[in-house]
C-alpha cells in the first residue's frame, strides 16, 4: 500500500510539472533530479500516465511535454459521485447502467465518449459523436414511483443552470425533457425508474448535451445546436459535467426543484401541439407538480397531458401545419 501510494504521489509530482511548463519540453534529468530517481524510473512513470490516459510525448534528446488537454474522466474531481465509469464507446449508457444499477451505489456515473446506439423517447435514436457528453446516473432515492418525475426536474434545471452560470446562453427547458438555447435543442433527458408499487429501486437519468460539436454535423431538420456553436469556441466537458452534477445534488435537497423547472419553461404560454398519446393542440397555460402539461384546447376545455411529444408551434395557423420549430429527438 505504502509503495502504490508513493507511486502515485511521484506521477501526480511528474503531471504538475508537465501541466507548468504549459507545453514545453521538460527533460527527464531535471525530473529525475527533482525527485531523486533515476532517467529509467521517470520513464516508466511516464508509462504510467500514458496508461490513465495523459498524451505525453517522449524525445530522447529534449525530454517530456504534455499534449492537449487531460483525459476526461481526469477532469471530473473525485467525491463528485460514488463510482465514475468512463467508456470509449458503448451502444447506450442507459442500458449498460441499466445492466449494473442493481448492484451499483447511488450516483454512479456512466460517461461514454460515443453512443453507437443512443435511444431517446419513444424508441428513438440520438446521434451521439466524439465531443459531446454522453452520461448516465443511477439514483436509488427510495422514494415512491409519484416522485419520479422530480429527478427529470433537477436534471434539466441542473443543465440549464450550468449553462447560464457557466457560459452566459439564456438557456430554457422545453417540456417535458428537453433543454433549449435560442430555440435549437442542446441537450435531452431521459429518465428511466425501477419500481414496486411503493417504492423506486432505483432512477436512470440519461443527460446528452452536444458540447465540442459542430452544429451543421447535426441534420438539420433537427433545429439542433452546440455549446461551442453558441460560443464560438470548445469547452470543458470535465468542467461542465462537474458542474451539472453539483447542480444535481444541491437540487435534489431542495424543495425549489418544481418552482425553478417552472421558471425556466419555454413552453408556458405557447402554443402547441401533442402527439404521441393523441393529438391535441392549444396553448400550454401551466405545469403540475408531477410533471403534467395543462394544455387550454381551442374549445377552452383544460387538458392535463402527461406524455407525449411537444411541439412548440410559431402561430396558431401552424396548429395543422409544419412542426418544423423545435426538434422531437431525445437522449437515452
Amino acid at each position: 500500500m505504502k509503495e502504490r501510494r508513493r507511486a502515485e504521489e511521484i506521477s501526480c509530482s511528474i503531471i504538475r510539472r508537465l501541466r507548468a511548463a504549459s507545453g514545453e519540453w521538460v527533460s527527464g534529468r531535471e525530473i529525475g533530479d527533482a525527485l531523486g530517481m533515476s532517467r529509467a524510473a521517470v520513464w516508466k512513470h511516464i508509462m504510467h500516465l500514458r496508461s490513465m490516459g495523459y498524451r505525453i510525448e517522449a524525445s530522447t534528446r529534449l525530454g517530456y511535454r504534455l499534449l492537449g488537454p487531460e483525459p476526461l474522466h481526469l477532469q471530473i474531481p473525485e467525491g463528485i459521485c460514488s463510482r465514475l465509469i468512463m467508456l470509449e464507446s458503448i451502444g447506450s449508457t442507459n442500458e449498460f447502467a441499466r445492466g449494473i444499477a442493481n448492484e451499483s451505489e447511488s450516483w454512479t456515473v456512466v460517461i461514454a465518449e460515443v453512443q453507437t446506439a443512443g435511444r431517446g423517447r419513444l424508441g428513438r435514436g440520438w446521434l451521439s459523436p466524439p465531443g459531446g457528453i454522453w452520461m448516465s446516473i443511477i439514483l436509488k432515492p427510495r422514494a415512491p414511483p409519484s416522485e419520479a418525475f422530480r429527478y427529470t426536474m433537477a436534471a434539466s434545471v441542473a443543465v440549464c443552470r450550468s449553462l447560464r452560470d457557466l457560459y452566459g446562453l439564456n438557456a430554457r427547458i422545453k417540456w417535458p425533457n428537453d433543454v433549449l438555447v435560442n430555440g435549437r435543442k442542446i441537450c435531452g433527458i431521459l429518465t428511466e425508474i425501477s419500481a414496486e408499487l411503493d417504492i423506486i429501486n432505483y432512477v436512470i437519468i440519461g443527460i446528452g448535451i452536444n458540447a465540442n460539436m459542430s452544429a451543421s454535423s447535426l441534420p438539420e431538420e433537427w433545429n439542433a445546436t452546440t455549446v461551442s456553436a453558441e460560443l464560438d469556441r470548445e469547452i470543458s466537458r470535465g468542467e461542465l459535467i462537474t458542474r451539472v452534477l453539483e447542480e444535481m445534488r444541491a437540487l435534489l435537497e431542495s424543495a425549489d426543484v418544481y418552482r425553478e423547472w417552472v421558471g425556466l419553461s419555454d413552453t408556458i404560454n405557447r402554443r402547441v401541439r401533442i402527439q404521441g398519446f393523441g393529438d391535441v393542440s392549444g396553448v400550454a397555460e401551466s405545469l403540475d407538480p408531477d410533471g403534467a402539461l395543462i394544455l387550454r384546447r381551442d374549445d377552452g376545455e383544460l387538458v392535463r397531458v402527461l406524455a407525449g411529444d411537444c411541439i412548440h408551434l410559431r402561430s396558431a395557423e401552424q396548429s395543422t401545419g409544419s412542426r418544423s420549430e423545435v426538434s422531437r429527438y431525445a437522449q437515452g
